[in-house]
């Protein structure tokens, strides 16, 4: 998996994250090489061979393997060498090994979380304009148009005297200012991707610091604490006028400005309040901008138009055009309650969940819905790896989430019918409870596919709806009866009593009762096959 911008030289982008987080242990080439992208190896990827095909990533993070596993990658890499590669206490033969080939080590601080750490070079690859300067950061916050998040955080850093995060809603870490020794222990472990320690979050819940962030306009002042580690801190919390529900403000995140070796500026708070304006101008772009990456793979999916350009998406995405090729759709499993703030936080878990599985796999959202491209894969492994991406949703984020699974066996070419096919069984899935597993494929979907497009039809044209079915749901509602519900288990068995009075929990003398009383209220005759297809169908409506 990797993650593709602009290009940023080896230097800037390790400034850019600090020695609290990265240093360099050795760059044979110099620091001025580009990095545009990036990806994550685990030792299974090195085992198998799939280091050597992770689309010709600039930078590999390799994750859990051993030294050993290392220095053996480093060396069969032939004429495919990365700029650099990131490891946690990179030994000395992984360091020879790595100058030899020509490639940077880049030692990662042993409490950094790899995720989030991913997540940060890709920010910073993203981003990847010239540094600001005060000056810089000062016309940013008048006319907003500064891009780099990174280079925010270091401009209100320099302009105040104190060290920068920038946060997200959920409390992770956007971007940050260089801090080197001064930052507190809250700060470090955020910045590294774990939580605070307990005595210290205690505190800061119990003194309404989050309260007040995320409900108040005004910067926060957090006192220091010295039994517990904790600087003192200027904070305010970053929103989009009107965007949330009910045209409220929407809580985008948070500024935190902690204090260094010297007081903040005078005029700190109304810096970063300034800079709060700016951060939400950078983040509602970035969401409502996708990036080339992000186009490509939703051009491959044929989400930009009926014109694909195989050829040129393949070469761009480094996927291969022949084989076998998957679709996976996810989207919330109850659409009343809305899809996409369940997918929001569950995408770069399942883009790093997709990469452990296929290393060439691409991952995009488009409105509530993520689509997975699974290169040279078939409908029974997806399924299988997709049941495993349902549960993970269940247990990490308590989100409901179902997968539809498409696949053809022409190539590349088929993605956009795949994905037609894909959306098809979703769109089915709110208008019918006959799809009930989380997990399905296309194939064994689609008789609930046409009865579900049916019945939404009929729900969009009341024309066509049996006025006699209305009239007994009326009648049910004024008298208190069953009637609707009788005719649909009697209709759903076949004519069967026994069986549809068994799912009923009534006796079959009760049920036949039901029924004469149904025909007899509304007109129906449930003996004239015509009519008992009408009526089934709308009884789904």
């Amino acid at each position: 998996m990797d993650n593709m911008g602009g290009g940023v030289p080896l230097g800037r982008l390790l400034l850019a994250l600090d020695r609290m987080v990265v240093s360099l242990v050795d760059a044979p080439r110099g620091l001025d090489v580009t990095v545009s992208s990036v990806a994550l190896l685990d030792p299974d990827d090195l085992h198998l061979g799939l280091g050597t095909a992770a689309r010709s990533a600039e930078m590999f993070m390799l994750v859990g393997a051993t030294d050993a596993e290392v220095v053996g990658w480093l060396g069969s890499l032939g004429g495919q060498v990365p700029v650099a590669v990131m490891v946690k206490t990179p030994s000395s033969e992984v360091v020879a090994q790595a100058a030899a080939v020509g490639s940077a080590v880049v030692a990662v601080d042993h409490g950094a979380r790899w995720e989030r750490l991913y997540n940060l070079v890709g920010r910073v690859i993203g981003q990847s304009g010239p540094v600001a300067g005060e000056g810089d950061v000062a016309e940013s916050m008048s006319t907003g148009t500064s891009g780099d998040m990174f280079a925010l955080a270091q401009a209100v850093a320099a302009r105040t005297g104190g060290l920068v995060s920038i946060e997200d809603a959920r409390s992770h870490v956007l971007a940050y200012s260089a801090a080197g020794d001064e930052a507190d222990e809250l700060r470090r472990l955020s910045i590294l991707g774990r939580e605070g320690p307990p005595a210290m979050l205690a505190w800061l819940r119990q003194w309404g610091v989050m309260d007040a962030l995320r409900n108040g306009v005004d910067v926060v002042s957090v006192e220091a604490r010295d039994d517990l580690g904790l600087r003192a801190r200027l904070a305010v919390g970053i929103r989009r006028p009107g965007a949330g529900a009910r045209g409220r403000d929407e809580y985008l995140g948070t500024i935190w400005l902690q204090r260094a070796t010297s007081d903040f500026s005078a005029d700190a708070g109304e810096v970063i309040a300034g800079a709060a304006s700016v951060a939400a101008r950078i983040i509602g772009r970035a969401a409502s901008v996708p990036s080339a990456h992000t186009d490509q793979v939703r051009r491959l999916l044929g989400l930009r138009g009926s014109v694909v350009d195989v050829s040129y998406l393949a070469e761009a995405l480094n996927l291969s055009r022949q084989g076998p090729v998957t679709v996976v759709g996810f989207a919330a499993g109850d659409p009343a309650h809305g899809a996409t703030p369940a997918l929001a936080g569950y995408l770069p878990a399942l883009t790093l969940h997709a990469s452990a599985f296929r290393p060439e796999s691409v991952t995009t959202t488009v409105g509530g819905r993520a689509y997975v491209v699974l290169p040279r894969t078939e409908a029974e492994p997806a399924v299988r790896w997709a049941r495993s991406a349902v549960d993970a949703a269940a247990r990490q984020f308590g989100a409901r989430v179902r997968a539809v699974i498409g696949d053809s066996a022409i190539g590349l070419a088929a993605v956009p019918d795949v994905r037609v096919a894909v959306d098809r069984v979703l769109d089915a899935a709110q208008h019918t409870a006959d799809l009930t597993d989380d997990v399905v494929t296309v194939e064994m979907s689609r008789t609930s596919v046409l009865l579900g497009e049916i019945v939404a039809h009929l729900g969009a044209n009341p024309d066509l709806q049996d006025p006699r079915v209305q009239a007994l749901r009326d009648h049910d509602a004024e008298r208190g009866t069953e009637l609707i519900a009788s005719v649909r288990a009697y209709l759903d068995a076949f004519g069967d009593v026994r069986s549809a009075a068994q799912s009923l929990h009534v006796h079959p003398n009760t049920l036949r009762y039901r029924i004469r009383r149904a025909q007899v209220t509304s007109g129906i005759d449930l003996t004239d096959p015509a009519t008992r297809l009408v009526v089934a169908l709308a009884l789904r409506v």
